[in-house]
């Protein structure tokens, strides 16, 4: 694995932090819209979050390989 790969692997990782960071956001912001209590809410949120990260994660998994 090269250096300019891994660079590019550590900025992908963290726009997918962010972009999960986001979601989670988003999730709470609905949670709330549809008057989630605000503990609710943030469990609601954090789901998302994790789920989103999970799938940039399994994404990232098949993507690399294939950047040999």
């Amino acid at each position: 694995m090269t250096v300019q790969l891994l660079v590019v692997l550590m900025l992908v990782l963290g726009m997918c932090i962010l972009f999960s960071a986001l979601a989670g956001l988003i999730g709470f912001g609905i949670a709330r819209l549809v008057n989630a209590p605000v503990n609710r809410a943030i469990g609601w949120g954090s789901i998302v979050a994790f789920s989103v990260m999970t799938l940039c994660i399994a994404v990232l998994a098949i993507l690399v390989p294939l950047m040999r």
